[in-house]
């Protein structure tokens, strides 16, 4: 009987399940069946001796013939012909004994029994010849099985040993590998570190000398103002002898020199958070009846603190607006007064810089899409990057435009790189369908907690506009057709750009989904090659200017914004645990009482604010500096304004001495990115330009 070697019991059991069920079952069969169920090759020797271990082998040799059945010859008539005949030889013959014929039967019978006896000893001599030689080979085919399960398994053996020595071999180049790759990370390291000390040295002394050029430029600067404030101020004295009213004075009149940066950028980012909307909403719940310019007058109030009671002409220039001193302190006086403006203000403070990390669109088939706050791409999961937050109110201005105004959804990039992920096809699938559209918003805070949520109408119907770059999805990406490219201006960013038509398939290939998409290609000269792509999920296109104007638009600085957006994703899978984002308490803000005076609390305010774009809108670094720092860098260079079709351009002037260059044009780039909008609506646009311009 065979060995049988490494079979697990449920494949014996397996093996004689079948056997049973179905006797003729060969060993050839149940190795394939075997090989089919457990994915292990058995050969048909230890198959057979797993049949004779339980004696369910089929019988060996030729199949036995059914014996011929024995019988009695019958016994004949008699006949007279044969009785004359027998008559006649006796007569004609010597005398011979007469047999009967009963008596030759009986004896042909018992010939006829021995014939058929030494057949059947015949038969079964042949038959043990047989199963003595049947046994034979049956020992001989055992020894040769067992012979070969020897063989195999020496083999086997070989094949192991060599496999673990090719596995140690490999450990062994592994282990060098892993250790070249750390003694070259660890020189890389150290090589980085040693620039990294080399690059602050020189920054700290750069910083430095732009300190001592700044300083210098800040005091003919203020030598300057102090003139023309002098000068405003003999104006009014002058005014108010010959009793003229001085409520409202032109701002054109006013000089550049007169209009500095900080009020600017200050006040963009407090329309971002809403804060003065909110507190003016305040103070005219409060008071009942209020002027028309209400809005004006507290924001002025608020800003005062930053300029001081007698130079607010940097912040006239603006609003567009000028005010005496006596209205504004009389204004002042009003609403200091009430004790619920000042509770209700310092809560307001305390309120707006609450951030919200991201919002959740969830569809009618039950799935759901989440974005970061900031709209720059959907994210599988909530995992965003703390630098895509914003402010609850932008954010909710933002999703009242695409969802309620019926404006375009435009997001910064398509996510991935090889292929659109599975949570981006789905978004791209079901945003424009009237089935499975949206149906509510979740916005959720830093923390992951859910902050507010919104209802969808199931009639609106919505668009989505995206950026496409030419490296993304090549694999996953057909493009179908492409027209020539024309040159086209772009009002809102006042760029000209040459744009063509496009038709894409972007391909799923898991999902076995296509979806088909229209828009248009961008260059900045027609012999470059194609810089972006510009995608509109809604079925009929809209015209190429007016696609890449809602783009564009929301995303002017794409390339560079692009770099930015990667660096910050990279930045946070190293940091993803550490829950760093912005908080008012965490930069030397006051802890003001809200019974304070409102000029305290408005002065708070305005450390925050500051607080709040050296956190989103500087490079790293100026989030450890403070106020008098960002003063001393930004706040304080001159300005000019200009107004254009609904846009109000804020140039920014600069010497060829400043050394910030770089990180103020980094700010005002990620303040575009925000289309703030000023009071009136217009939307403001920041840019800087050298006095030699």
């Amino acid at each position: 009987m065979g060995i049988v070697h490494k079979l697990k019991p449920e494949i014996i059991k397996f093996i004689l399940e079948n056997k049973q069920k179905d006797p003729s079952l060969s060993c050839r069969t149940l190795t394939q069946l075997v090989f089919d169920k457990f994915q292990i090759k058995v050969s048909k020797s230890s198959a057979n001796a797993i049949f004779k271990e339980n004696n369910l082998s089929m019988p060996i040799g030729r199949r036995q013939k059914n014996k011929k059945r024995k019988f009695n010859m019958p016994v004949l008539p008699v006949i007279e012909e044969e009785t004359r005949a027998v008559t006649l030889v006796t007569q004609t013959k010597e005398v011979e004994p007469v047999i009967s014929p009963e008596e030759k039967r009986i004896k042909e019978a018992e010939e006829w029994a021995m014939k058929l006896h030494k057949e059947d000893k015949d038969k079964a001599e042949e038959r043990l010849k047989i199963e003595k030689q049947i046994a034979k080979n049956e020992d001989t085919n055992k020894k040769a099985e067992e012979a070969e399960l020897r063989f195999l398994m020496e083999e086997a053996a070989k094949v192991n040993a060599q496999k673990d020595a090719k596995k140690a071999e490999e450990d062994v180049k592994k282990a060098e590998e892993e250790k070249s790759a750390q003694e070259a990370k660890l020189r890389a390291e150290q090589e980085r570190l040693a620039k990294l000390a080399d690059e602050e040295t020189k920054k700290a002394e750069e910083e430095k000398a732009a300190q001592e050029a700044a300083l210098k430029a800040e005091k003919e600067k203020w030598a300057k103002l102090a003139e023309v404030e002098l000068k405003t101020k003999q104006q009014g004295v002058e005014k108010e002898a010959t009793g003229e009213k001085v409520d409202f004075i032109d701002v054109e009149k006013l000089t550049p020199s007169q209009v500095y940066s900080g009020v600017i950028l200050l006040k963009a980012v407090d329309s971002l958070i809403g804060g003065s909307r909110e507190i003016n909403e305040v103070i005219c719940k409060e008071l009942g009846s209020v002027p028309d310019d209400s809005l004006n007058l507290t924001e002025a109030l608020i800003f005062r603190s930053l300029f001081g009671k007698d130079n607010m002409n940097m912040f006239w220039s603006l609003i567009g607006s000028q005010y005496s001193q006596e209205k504004l302190d009389n204004y002042y006086e009003q609403i200091n007064q009430i004790q619920n403006i000042k509770l209700a203000t310092t809560k307001i403070i305390s309120d707006v810089f609450t951030e919200a990390r991201g919002v959740g669109i969830h569809f009618s088939d039950g799935s759901t899409i989440n974005l970061d706050a900031q709209l720059h791409s959907s994210w599988s999961g909530q995992n965003i990057p703390y630098d895509f937050s914003s402010s609850i109110y932008e954010l909710k201005n933002n999703l009242n435009k695409y969802f309620f105004q019926g404006q375009p959804l435009v997001l910064f990039s398509a996510p991935g790189y090889d292929m659109p992920s599975k949570d981006f096809f789905n978004l791209l699938s079901n945003i424009s369908s009237t089935v499975k559209g949206p149906d509510t918003l979740t916005l959720f805070g830093n923390k992951l907690e859910e902050i507010e949520s919104i209802s969808l109408s199931s009639e609106n119907k919505y668009t989505l506009v995206f950026g496409l770059w030419p490296w993304q999805f090549t694999s996953s990406r057909k493009v179908k057709r492409i027209g020539d490219f024309d040159l086209k201006h772009i009002e809102k960013i006042n760029q000209d750009l040459y744009l063509a038509e496009i038709e894409i398939d972007l391909l799923r290939a898991s999902l076995n989904q296509k979806i088909t998409f229209k828009g248009c290609a961008v260059k900045t000269s027609p012999t470059e090659k194609i810089r972006l792509v510009i995608l509109n999920s809604e079925e009929q296109s809209m015209s190429l200017d007016k696609l890449a104007e809602a783009y564009l638009s929301r995303w002017p600085n794409f390339e560079e914004a692009f770099h930015d957006f990667s660096r910050k994703i990279e930045l946070f899978s190293y940091v993803s645990n550490t829950q760093k984002f912005f908080s008012k308490d965490n930069f030397g803000a006051e802890k003001i009482e809200p019974t304070s005076e409102l000029e305290k609390i408005f002065a708070n305010y305005i450390k925050i604010l500051d607080a709040y774009l050296r956190w989103h809108f500087l490079p790293s670094g100026y989030t450890e500096k403070d106020f008098s720092y960002t003063s001393e860098c930004f706040y304080k260079l001159p300005v000019k304004l200009a107004d254009s079709q609904g846009r109000v351009s804020v140039n920014i002037q600069v010497d060829k001495e400043y050394q910030l260059i770089k990180d103020l044009e980094y700010l005002l780039r990620r303040l575009n990115e925000r289309q703030i909008d000023l009071i009136d609506g217009e939307r403001l646009y920041l840019k800087t330009f050298s006095n030699s311009e």
